[in-house]
């Protein structure tokens, strides 16, 4: 253990080397001037819950200021914030004396949408979403006068900006506070009691000669600069740890990286996979599917393989009564985006969940029996407070309105599915929804007429083979994309992956205590093989290279407990390389993808969150199996026949001549071999198995018997004198 810490200590000159290049380059970085530069300052997806980011942004925008910068584009891609930063945030831009742009990329709610309502001018990235602004605080408890306190403070510093920008107050106002009555802003109708969130078009839109709330849509940083004359001016980064960085990548080619395609898994239970080239996909969406993560991470899989090989066409076969919405709405931000034509077949039932995928298709088919409907939020653990219920309708009615726009579907219907309107009747068509109640359509209403076109569905039909039909696709070979029973089995296994984790360490633990191979080895290889193979074949990043990686770790450490003891190095490494192992083996592969080509909505955290609960869990549920084991291992009915309770009369063991309940602690001998940890000692007459107490001991040495539990006898090193 003291060799252990030498070692450690002896890599901190080496660290703190690198530390300091580090911080060199970061100080020659700073000296960077921003004196007519264009600034791109971003806020990512969980930037505005750490602190930390307002106050590097207050630093990158007071050097703006006082620089004189040309100007400086802020792009947002984040939600919350913290309601007194992002006040002063707001002052800090509606303040600069310096053009400022907003460029909306993703979902920009809660606090990030006021931070670019206070920026000069605004722009659209496709497919965006801004508004559902109200702050709400979720470090300490708020009262009702509090809150009303809070968010008259922020209105007020809202009308300050908007008015100074020339933006439309009743609009920007109903980003933050849930209005008293119905507002209506030309089409768009904001309901009693919820927030405003826009989609693009909305955002463009004067409705009614109102000003409008962005003033165009781009799909980069660079094509913003071009339609504001600015392609030709540099472009320096303000860093979120204060560094300034110049000569980026221009966020044009960023953004447009393409995605790498879909790899075709082979290996063990896995045969290659039956090309998608000019078939139809049908894809199974059953009742419990859409409860499992396993499933949606399946079907994204399945879909970027139709769309990389050629697909005609997917087909969601659905009978589902719902299921997880931030999973769904994944799932249909994936359909907008994918190339391939995808339809929907409610097969008979297409509730909650199971609607919102089928609207994101670009058509609906119908059974006899079929109902499709029903979709409102709820929560599995009770009622969904009422501001955060505003928040989330605001936010998953903007975003259906997106996805019901670009399919061609009646916004307001599917609005209908999903939030209750206590005021009034909503009519469409022949279809009446009482007050009060969610929209749920059969059959013959699906596809009953409304102004000469059919309200959601295309047809009513009995079967795939019809909808192909339908759709000019007839004739073409069908191939229903099923998990194989391997597949099953590993999803089986990659959800239980902290029980994996915890038995492999046990048993591990228990081998060493054992003479020989038995069942702990047998048990840890078994626990930790399934886990890298249910990982693997669920879609995760626990493939070979991952595997190479855990068994280079467990070399490291026999290593280090066999050949260089003592020395630290060899075991630090190994421990590394097996939890890299183990902790990027349940990332999954789609998300790690798409993070690295800038197509991943969310940070890295929002993908290691999993993985790091996963292996904390199951390396703390290990630690406590182990101390268990420590304790009571001699006397388990499954290992008990590993144990030696007493020597034999004749062959290999000799007689210690004891009695029972007499102990041999305090013996002293002479080792035969080295302990490395474990060994041959030499005690009087009898020959002992023994184990050094953490430290090598070489052959020769004079020892000393310092514990026995039954199962081992712990020696440590008289020191000469």
């Amino acid at each position: 253990m003291k060799r252990l810490l030498l070692g450690l200590f002896a890599l901190l000159p080496v660290l703190a080397g690198a530390q300091e290049a580090k911080e060199g380059d970061a100080a020659e970085a700073k000296e960077e001037s921003y004196v007519g530069k264009i600034v791109e300052m971003r806020i990512g997806r969980k930037d505005m819950s750490d602190m930390r980011k307002f106050l590097e942004w207050e630093k990158v925008l007071k050097r703006v200021e006082a620089e004189k910068a040309r100007a400086v584009v802020v792009r947002i891609d984040s939600t919350g914030g913290y309601p007194e930063a992002t006040m002063k945030l707001m002052e800090q831009l509606g303040g600069l004396t310096v053009p400022s742009y907003g460029y909306v990329e993703g979902e920009v709610l809660g606090g990030a949408a006021l931070v670019a309502v206070s920026t000069q001018t605004i722009y659209m990235a496709p497919g965006s979403l801004v508004g559902g602004g109200g702050l709400v605080r979720s470090d300490v408890e708020e009262s009702p006068a509090e809150r009303m306190t809070l968010t008259s403070r922020m209105l007020a510093k809202l009308r300050s900006v908007a008015a100074k920008h020339g933006r439309d107050l009743e609009l920007v106002q109903a980003l933050v506070a849930p209005s008293e009555e119905q507002k209506n802003f030309g089409s768009l109708i904001v309901p009693q009691g919820t927030l405003l969130t826009l989609t693009v078009e909305e955002a463009l839109s004067g409705f009614d000669g109102r000003t409008p709330f962005a003033k165009g849509v781009a799909g980069s940083i660079e094509e913003l600069l071009q339609k504001e004359g600015l392609s030709e001016v540099p472009v320096v980064e303000g860093a979120a740890d204060g560094t300034i960085t110049s000569n980026i990548v221009p966020p044009s080619e960023r953004s447009g990286v393409s995605r790498p395609k879909a790899e075709t898994k082979e290996g063990f239970g896995k045969a290659k996979e039956e090309s998608f080239e000019g078939k139809v996909v049908v894809l199974d969406v059953g009742e419990h599917d859409l409860m499992n993560k396993q499933s949606f991470k399946f079907w994204r899989r399945m879909m970027r393989r139709a769309e990389d090989e050629g697909a005609a066409a997917v087909v969601f076969d659905l009978h589902t009564p719902g299921g997880l919405a931030f999973e769904t709405q994944k799932l249909m931000t994936e359909l907008t985006r994918i190339k391939v034509r995808t339809l929907a077949f409610v097969n008979p039932d297409a509730l909650s969940a199971g609607a919102l995928i089928s609207v994101a298709t670009d058509g609906i088919y119908v059974t006899p029996e079929a109902r499709i409907g029903a979709a409102a939020l709820v929560s599995a653990t009770g009622e969904i407070e009422a501001t955060m219920r505003a928040k989330l309708h605001s936010a998953f009615e903007a975003h259906l309105r997106t996805v019901a726009e670009a399919k061609g579907y009646d916004a307001e219907l599917i609005r209908a599915m999903m939030i209750m309107d206590d005021k009034k009747d909503r009519v469409f068509g022949e279809v009446v929804v009482p007050k009060g109640e969610l929209l749920t359509l059969n059959a013959r209403e699906a596809v009953s007429l409304r102004d000469g076109k059919p309200l959601l569905a295309k047809a009513i039909v009995s079967s795939i083979e019809e909808i192909l039909a339908l759709e000019g696709l007839e004739g073409v070979e069908i191939v229903r994309a099923e998990p194989t029973p391997f597949e099953l089995f590993a999803w089986w296994a990659a959800r239980f992956s902290i029980i994996l984790i915890l038995v492999g360490m046990g048993a591990a633990y228990a081998e060493m205590k054992a003479p020989g191979f038995g069942v702990g080895g047998a048990i840890s290889l078994a626990a930790f093989g399934l886990f890298f193979f249910g990982n693997y074949m669920a879609g995760n990043l626990a493939n070979y290279e991952m595997v190479a990686l855990f068994v280079a770790g467990v070399l490291l450490i026999i290593v280090e407990i066999f050949l260089i003891p003592g020395t630290g190095i060899a075991g630090i490494a190994g421990v590394l390389c097996i939890l890299g192992s183990l902790l990027f083996g349940t990332v999954d592969e789609i998300e790690w993808g798409d993070w690295k080509v800038g197509e991943f909505s969310g940070s890295l955290l929002d993908i290691m969150r999993g993985p790091v609960l996963t292996l904390g869990f199951g390396l703390i549920g290990g630690s406590i199996l182990i101390l268990i084991l420590m304790r009571y291992l001699p006397n388990i009915p499954l290992f008990n026949f590993l144990v030696v309770h007493e020597e034999l009369a004749s062959g290999a063991s000799i007689t210690d001549g004891r009695t029972d309940g007499e102990t041999r602690v305090g013996w002293t001998g002479e080792t035969l071999t080295d302990l490395r940890p474990a060994g041959k000692a030499q005690f009087s007459d009898d020959e002992l198995d023994v184990i050094a107490d953490g430290t090598f001991i070489p052959k020769g040495a004079k020892v000393r018997i310092v514990e026995e539990d039954g199962m081992r006898v712990v020696v440590c090193e008289i020191e000469a004198t």
